[in-house]
């Protein structure tokens, strides 16, 4: 029969061990959390100036017919969060959201994939030479409402860092606009390697590649 003594010893050790367990968890989630903090001040800089990205789609139809156009970001609210994850490898998922407007300069263009809709230039020059004028530009808003943007991000415990794994839209699907810009194609928005290009939207590579 255990003595009274050894019970509470071994319950003190017991309750030392949950303490010390909880005192790591919550060092673990500042050290998360402020590594999170530069990723979303980056963002939020670079979206609160208003950006905009030249763009190319291509039927998915005839993927040979591309169209060239604006597309700017007016953006309207920025949040996040932070949630675990059953992962030992990545324990933690985090997520940033950027809600804003959009307006593009397609209207303006010359090329359409359809009769009634225009896809903006088939000339990737003429689409960056009206990139600033003003009557060109239509507010997707009416017809789409604000667009929200989730850029999705990982911890890995191994290297103590956050890394980028995909953006979507608020429904789930792939943001294939940006994601373009990574590197991964769509149907819809196939690679930009023309050189007007990358140098057009050189500061949204640099971001993208910085994340």
């Amino acid at each position: 029969m255990l003595k009274i003594s050894t019970i509470f010893f071994c319950l003190s050790i017991i309750l030392a061990g949950v303490g010390t367990s909880y005192a790591v968890d919550d060092t673990m989630q500042t050290t998360v959390i402020k590594s999170f903090e530069p990723i979303i001040e980056k963002i939020t800089k670079f979206f609160s100036r208003h950006p905009k990205l030249l763009t190319k789609v291509s039927s998915p139809e005839n993927p040979k017919q591309e169209a060239f156009s604006i597309t700017h970001f007016q953006m309207e609210r920025i949040s996040y969060d932070i949630l675990t994850s059953n992962s030992i490898i990545t324990p933690y998922t985090g997520h940033i959201d950027i809600d804003t407007q959009v307006a593009d300069n397609k209207p303006c263009g010359n090329q359409g994939f359809t009769k009634t809709e225009k896809e903006g230039w088939s000339n990737i020059d003429d689409a960056i030479r009206n990139a600033n004028t003003a009557s060109c530009f239509v507010i997707r808003t009416p017809q789409v409402g604000i667009v929200r943007h989730r850029f999705i991000f990982q911890y890995h415990i191994k290297t103590g860092r956050w890394a980028l794994s995909e953006i979507v839209y608020q429904d789930g699907s792939i943001n294939g606009r940006f994601m373009a810009l990574l590197g991964v194609p769509s149907p819809w928005f196939p690679l930009m390697n023309e050189l007007q290009a990358l140098s057009y939207n050189k500061d949204w590579i640099q971001l993208f590649k910085s994340l």
